[in-house]
């Protein structure tokens, strides 16, 4: 392939990297789901989250030859990118312990970066996963973050400052409140749910002033030409469903009344309080954030605050959107629809793979059965 044709088939996400980095921006590709994107930014790094990649690689060759099929899908298509061509386009990568999947892969990856000639400085933290009730991790967690700051001034030749700090921390803090501005948009229909989740994962790619464009135009330019769904839904999961699948929901008089998807309500949905002290600000991040079922440590408030959500939204129904062997979710599902059906609500279980999420009409099928289903039902019971 020359560069003339593997240009035709760069990815939006590809092509917005190569337009940083001509802009003389260095990239680093960070998993999971959490990572330190202000400290990064404040540093002169792009925060690139590995996560979404589905539309960047083609095909899952390279993966396949490191990692199992039966990994759930967020974990083969980031081993693929960064394997493949495109991981010429990171400047580093950065990772923090989270399922046993993705906490083995930074071994993976150096090792294949290697063999393919790539010398690229490999970051890493451990969050520490313990009871906050029973260990205060807070000094453990700065210590780490002051480690991960001198080894990126290290490996990038780049300096931290204070001010700078500041400066990004209150532009991430404006990029979340957009993000929950329009999650309201979302609940009350007068904002479609698949173009929000279009910019907010388009967003990843991208420096957080031109994050925060994106969302200024979302909400400016809000949908308007259609009536407002009336059906309220919570939709959880990893990732959100496929924007076919979305579609479908949307069709089918569905409204996102609630959002518990990882990539989005769970990484959004707190923001800590403005501080020069980065260790600060990542024990009160982590400590304070939306549960989420990659961070051990919250489990037990998980449950709840999950129910509380469903309450506060007063959806009709909970549409789980389930990433294909992620055992961390899959532990949670049974539970969380034992919980709902004692509470009345409805659940619809949709699980996607890495290799099955174009084929989705039965998955349409379900959702507008579903829809049909809450449409004749109040919480749960017959109207």
């Amino acid at each position: 392939m020359d560069k003339k044709e593997a240009d035709v088939i760069r990815s939006d996400i590809e092509r917005a990297i190569i337009g940083q980095k001509k802009q003389g921006k260095k990239i680093i590709g960070c998993f999971p789901l959490y990572p330190p994107v202000e400290l990064f930014e404040s540093m002169g790094l792009l925060p690139l989250t590995l996560w979404n990649l589905n539309a960047s690689i083609h095909g899952l060759t390279e993966s396949d030859k490191h990692v199992q099929n039966y990994s759930c899908g967020i974990a083969r298509e980031l081993v693929q990118f960064v394997l493949s061509g495109t991981g010429e386009l990171l400047d580093g990568i950065f990772s923090y312990n989270a399922c046993d999947t993705l906490r083995n892969l930074p071994e993976i990856l150096a090792l294949g970066n290697k063999d393919a000639g790539r010398n690229i400085p490999m970051l890493r933290m451990h969050l520490p996963q313990v009871n906050p009730s029973q260990v205060n991790p807070d000094e453990y967690l700065k210590n780490e973050i002051a480690r991960l700051i001198e080894a990126t001034e290290n490996a990038f030749g780049t300096g931290f400052s204070e001010e700078n700090f500041v400066i990004t921390v209150k532009k991430y803090r404006r990029m979340r409140s957009l993000c929950l501005d329009a999650e309201q948009l979302v609940a009350r229909g007068a904002l479609s749910f698949g173009s929000f989740c279009s910019v907010v994962l388009a967003n990843y790619a991208l420096p957080v002033e031109e994050q925060i464009k994106h969302l200024e135009g979302l909400i400016a330019g809000k949908d308007t030409g259609n009536p407002p769904a009336t059906t309220g839904v919570m939709v959880s999961g990893i990732m959100p469903p496929p924007a076919a699948v979305v579609k479908a929901m949307e069709k089918s008089n569905l409204c996102v009344a609630a959002n518990d998807i990882g990539s989005l309500g769970r990484s959004y949905g707190y923001s800590p309080e403005i501080t020069t002290d980065p260790g600060d600000y990542y024990a009160e991040l982590f400590a304070k954030r939306r549960p989420c079922t990659t961070l051990l440590y919250q489990s037990d408030r998980r449950i709840q605050a999950f129910l509380d959500t469903v309450k506060r939204s007063r959806a009709k129904g909970v549409v789980f959107s389930g990433e294909k062997f992620c055992e961390y979710e899959y532990f949670e599902f049974p539970y969380l629809e034992k919980r709902l059906k004692e509470e009345g609500v409805p659940t619809l279980f949709l699980e996607f793979s890495v290799d099955d999420t174009d084929n989705v009409g039965a998955y349409s099928t379900r959702v507008e059965a579903f829809a049909e289903m809450l449409d004749k039902t109040d919480g749960g019971k017959e109207a």
